[in-house]
């Protein structure tokens, strides 16, 4: 434990005691790196014991993104208590420190539930999973709902875009796992909330510069400040990524790769009282551009396992993206309530090329979002009742062409399309005896899809709407069974909507929307235990089960190739249990692992004759195992990860799949040397230590079977970061 009350998170590893001088840290370090010890450490990190979360004492929560008792106060492990659902928290410096500072799969390290699929690929992004949900998603992510710092960054349709967030300056992560329906909307698999670290006391300026293999920079700067105590403060940040990429370029006989990715993203705070509350100002800019590789047949991978799909490389296949964002939240009492309202809003222009076409759009997107809250107790007996409502706005200017390599050929579609969504939500919370906590609520959505067909040379005006809504209750309950042992439950229901693109994306290529594509609708049951022993290890356990009408299923057509499509599938079921254990074995040693079980199968599901019912769901791994082990001596760190995931169906048949592997990260570096008030941090960062050839991500349901993006073999990354505080 540090004296700030934090404690780094996910993998530590090795026995010196308290003090050990920097110069054993380096000499191990030497050590490890010439020698076969790496291996060994893998060993420990996946079977030393594992990593979770603490109980935290029995109370009402706080609000953070929706309503007050579905938040964890802050936390000292990565298991939330107090809440009927599973909840992992991740906080502190192993957020940040030897990371590329790119991905998030290197941030959400051993959390049950959530599997990454990290394509190295800004322009088709990471695949985000919870539960199985999110699985089917071919850009951005899906079916999990999404803020940064109280901004929704999933929009009012449902879909996700993070090639914003800056995750240099990530100072926690909350993890709600299972549908948040009732409070969260448009959503079955969970939410995540990341939130930025807090303004410094003191007027504190920070560096950092890394490169590595493949081209690999970043660059990152920062400055803080705060005063009256504390209570008034500000953060401004800037990021710097760019990468050339590792897929040989078929075009140029392997001489060249395809694949350069860059980002700057800027983000900037504000905290400071008003009235009786708090205000937090935000803003964030961010300009993107990257080449998509694309995916290989079984074929083209046995001729050149990493080469980037000759297609790809003649279309220019690429996004370029720019977008900048406001935020506004206060959170104060109102007379005898306790109240929190928030506006935001977005502008995007972006720019794709996928292999047939060429699509542009200009969005503007807002929200409003306002809850009121009101506590009583009485006798050991505490009532919390909450209310409130959101409107949110989403607006693009669409238009299509025909990919003329690279360039816009013929126009295909020129549309405006618009989202209006409004919800109105309710909680009950009844705490008994500081023993048991009951939960009760109920959410209602209603969002409406226009569009304005502007292309109409094709002598066709596809103009039109939809209109979905849905009542979405929940209802749980904790139980402190022991002062050590914590049991909840609870059964929730969900409400997905297509996207407008899902909507937009119509195999005989006409405009308007999709009429024949559903909302999905489900309902999950879960139970779970929370447990603490010897008070160093902490267990929490997880079964769940969620069945599912009309899930969204992608497919690809011949006539457009690489172009996502999606249709209904009639009845499915996701059936799992997670189990994380969280320890710190010794005072500088920390573990965690985190195991997920997921089945995921069609239930009645008949395309064209074709039934392709019991049928796992393409594209999700059925097991996966996460551990990491954290050593910290005086001075320092040495952390190691081991990875293992199952095989992946990658289509509805069930005919192929994507082989399993093993993967080994390795980082290491000195904190806080001291010169002065200036603190130096050199790291070195080791990944797919072992140099396994494997498959990073899968296309669900390609055409021409070509369902694999290889990942990169083994990597290396350098980095410095300088901290210069005023006092």
């Amino acid at each position: 434990m540090k004296a700030d009350g934090t404690r780094a998170t996910p993998g530590r590893m090795g026995t010196a005691p308290v003090g050990t001088p920097r110069r054993v840290l380096r000499a191990f370090l030497a050590s490890s790196l010439r020698k076969a010890a790496l291996p060994s450490l893998v060993v420990v990190a996946l079977l030393g014991p594992p990593l979770t979360a603490p109980l935290s004492a029995r109370q009402v929560p706080d609000s953070v993104v929706v309503l007050e008792p579905l938040t964890v106060r802050v936390l000292r492990t990565a298991v939330g208590s107090g809440v009927p659902q599973a909840m992992s928290v991740l906080s502190g410096p192993d957020l940040r420190r030897a990371r590329g500072g790119a991905y998030l799969e290197e941030v959400l390290t051993a959390v049950p539930g959530v599997q990454i699929q990290n394509r190295f690929n800004l322009a088709a992004g990471e695949r985000v999973s919870i539960r199985g949900f999110g699985a089917r998603a071919q850009f951005g992510i899906r079916g999990v709902r999404v803020l940064v710092d109280g901004i929704p960054a999933t929009l009012p349709d449902g879909q996700t875009a993070l090639d914003h967030l800056d995750l240099s300056s990530l100072g926690r992560v909350e993890i709600l796992r299972g549908p948040g329906g009732a409070l969260y909307g448009n959503a079955a698999g969970g939410v995540l909330h990341f939130q930025s670290l807090a303004p410094a006391r003191d007027l504190t300026v920070g560096a950092e510069a890394s490169g590595g293999s493949f081209g690999l920079r970043t660059l990152r700067g920062s400055v803080s400040d705060g005063w009256n105590g504390g209570e008034s403060g500000y953060r401004v940040s800037a990021s710097r990524y760019t990468f050339d990429g590792y897929r040989p370029n078929p075009l140029t006989d392997g001489s060249g790769v395809f694949g350069d990715q860059s980002r700057t993203v800027g983000t900037a705070t504000f905290t400071t009282p008003l009235a009786s509350g708090r205000l937090v100002l935000s803003a964030n800019v961010m300009d993107m551009s990257g080449e998509n590789p694309g995916s290989l047949s079984t074929a083209l991978q046995e001729s050149a396992r990493l080469q980037a799909f000759r297609f790809n490389v003649l279309q220019n296949t690429r996004e370029d993206i720019r977008q900048g964002q406001l935020g506004a939240f206060w959170s104060g009492a109102l007379g005898p309530l306790e109240s929190e309202v928030g506006a935001w809003g977005i502008r995007r222009d972006f720019f794709g090329a996928i292999p047939p076409s060429i699509v542009t759009f200009d969005r503007n997107a807002g929200g409003l979002r306002a809850l009121v809250r009101n506590s009583r107790s009485s006798g050991g007996t505490g009532l919390t009742v909450s209310g409130g409502f959101e409107v949110e706005l989403q607006r693009d200017d669409r238009t299509n062409w025909d990919n003329d390599g690279g360039a816009a050929g013929d126009r295909t579609l020129e549309q405006d399309e618009s989202v209006r969504t409004t919800a109105l939500f309710s909680q009950v919370r009844l705490d008994l005896w500081s023993r048991a906590g009951l939960l009760a609520a109920l959410r209602y959505d209603r969002f409406l899809f226009e569009a304005d067909d502007r292309f109409l040379d094709d002598g066709s005006d596809d103009s039109g709407g939809r209109t979905m809504d849905a009542v979405t209750p929940s209802f749980g309950l904790v139980v402190d069974a022991t002062p050590q042992i914590q049991l909840y439950g609870s059964v929730a229901s969900s409400f997905e909507t297509p996207t407008t693109t899902e909507l937009t994306n119509r195999p005989d290529g006409s405009g308007g929307f999709n009429e024949e594509l559903d909302a999905t609708r489900g309902t999950t049951f879960e139970a779970g235990a929370r447990a603490r022993a010897h008070r160093r290890l902490w267990l929490e356990a997880t079964v769940f089960r969620t069945d599912l009408d009309n899930e969204l299923v992608p497919f690809e057509v011949a006539s457009a190739p690489g172009r996502t499509f999606f249709r209904n599938a009639g009845t499915s079921r996701h059936t799992g249990w997670e189990v994380v254990v969280d320890g710190r074995p010794a005072p500088t040693v920390s573990t965690r692992i985190a195991y997920t079980r997921v089945d995921a199968r069609y239930e009645s599901y008949t395309i064209d004759g074709t039934d392709f019912s019991g049928n796992r769901l393409p594209g999700l791994a059925p097991n996966r195992v996460d551990g990491q082990v954290t050593w910290e001596p005086n001075g320092g760190f040495v952390s190691l990860r081991g990875r293992y995931d199952d095989a992946i169906p990658v289509n509805d048949a069930n005919t192929a799949e994507s082989p399993g592997y093993f993967l080994a990260d390795f980082r290491a570096g000195l904190e806080a040397i001291g010169v002065g008030r200036t603190d130096v941090s050199p790291w070195v960062a080791v990944a797919n230590l072992f140099d396994r050839e494997y498959n990073t991500a899968v296309v669900v349901n390609a055409f021409g079977s070509r369902y694999f993006e290889p990942g990169p073999g083994r990597t290396f990354r350098l980095g410095v970061s300088v901290s210069v505080n005023s006092r």
